[in-house]
């Protein structure tokens, strides 16, 4: 479990990197006169903080401790291992498509986000949304790994 807990931590490490770097395009944008207008980069830098750093750190630091409350079962490790890819998949998907969906899509319909093209815009956030479903996937592994396959220690008793 240790190995796999440094593994989220390094993982939500490396997320809020790109998190911190997402932040300069709506700085940028509000800089150069999008004051008025929101700007789509905005979520997608609050997501790969939030689910890729904030969360991502926090699940490593559970697996951590775990060893210390009980005894976690061999497939305890194969569900986290499970949950750390699945986490890893939807924070990036996040990210790939609130930049390059966004960038995409804008050249079939140039400004739907500012002038909402209701369908290109529902097709965006579906594509967001579909990666924060699979993202609550991990979070139910997780549920998995602390409800299902952690038995008290007689100690911890």
């Amino acid at each position: 479990m240790k190995r796999i807990s440094l593994r989220f931590v390094k993982w939500g490490t490396g997320l809020l990197a790109i998190g911190l770097l997402t932040g300069y395009g709506p700085l940028a944008h509000y800089l150069h006169g999008g004051v008025k207008v929101r700007c789509p980069w905005a979520p997608i830098h609050a997501h790969a903080v939030l689910l890729g750093w904030v969360g991502l750190t926090i699940f490593g630091l559970v697996y951590r401790a775990l060893p210390e409350w009980g005894t976690p079962s061999p497939n305890a490790l194969k569900l986290a291992k499970a949950q750390l890819w699945i986490s890893i998949v939807s924070v990036l998907g996040i990210y790939a498509n609130g930049i390059f969906g966004y960038r995409l899509l804008n050249r079939f319909s140039p400004g739907f986000y500012y002038q909402p093209d209701t369908k290109t815009l529902n097709l965006w956030l579906s594509i967001d949304g579909a990666f924060l479903t699979l993202y609550a996937v991990g979070c139910v592994l997780f549920m998995m790994v602390l409800f299902g396959n952690v038995k008290y220690d007689e100690d911890a008793r």
